[in-house]
């Protein structure tokens, strides 16, 4: 006969999840808990920036899931480890993905400060002031 489960069991984050498959790649631990049967619940709240969804799961299953993993026997895909060629190459297309995203990011960063210092050093070395420049 299996023992009784307890009435109230506090349920696992996606980091604590994380933490316990660290050879589950974040952006998979839904798709892997779904493949291997864990139990988990999804959360919803309101706030003035719009809904946020976070998932729970269960830490027996959780703890069941790991065991397996580290036995090699759970369902997963090459893509979701962090550790597989599949993952490695997937890493590789995504920094390609993302590199004008990044450009960007930089861009947008660089050409305002670039005019601010313009702006200042020309204000700073007004050629037409009287006052004397410590510009050399």
């Amino acid at each position: 006969m299996a023992a009784a489960e307890p009435e109230h069991v506090a349920w696992l984050t996606e980091i604590q999840v994380a933490r316990a498959w660290p050879t589950i790649r974040a952006t998979c631990l839904n798709a892997t808990a779904n493949a291997n049967g864990v139990r988990n619940t999804l959360l919803t709240a309101n706030s003035t920036w719009g809904e946020s969804r976070w998932s729970l799961f269960h830490p027996g299953d959780v703890a069941r899931v790991a065991g397996a993993i580290a036995d090699g026997t759970a369902e997963l895909q090459p893509h979701w480890r962090n550790d597989t060629p599949e993952a490695k190459l997937l890493d590789r297309r995504l920094r390609r993905e993302n590199l004008p995203g990044a450009i960007g990011c930089a861009l947008l960063i660089a050409i305002p400060l670039a005019v601010i210092v313009i702006f200042l050093v020309l204000s700073w070395n007004d050629s037409g002031s009287s006052s004397p420049s410590y510009w050399h």
